[in-house]
């Protein structure tokens, strides 16, 4: 299942980096997920490992430890691991965002 699949099971609105297919802005919670480079072995002239990284973004306003609990759960479930950052304020935007590195 791809990382886009994955995050769809979840329930919440999913974009791949900015963009949401509505007509009206999104409100949070939704996930943004974009990619972040890619891990590589090489020798020999050839790629013997290649993984792409992604970066995945949760927005809310309330604390809601069900959501990050299905989020993380799908990505496990998925073979995604991921490191988790904290909660961050964004007071431009008067939102959190959670940023799981996978």
């Amino acid at each position: 299942m791809t990382l886009y699949q994955t995050l769809q099971t979840i329930g919440l609105p999913v974009a791949y980096s900015h963009h949401i297919d509505t007509d009206s802005p999104v409100e949070p919670p939704y996930l943004v997920y974009i990619g972040d480079g890619q891990d590589t072995f090489e020798a020999d002239n050839t790629h013997y490992y290649r993984k792409n990284r992604y970066q995945v973004e949760y927005y809310f306003t309330q604390k809601n430890e069900a959501n990050e609990t299905a989020i993380e759960d799908a990505l496990l479930e998925n073979g995604f691991l991921y490191e988790k950052s904290e909660d961050v304020f964004i007071e431009e935007e008067n939102v959190f965002v959670i940023y799981y590195n996978i």
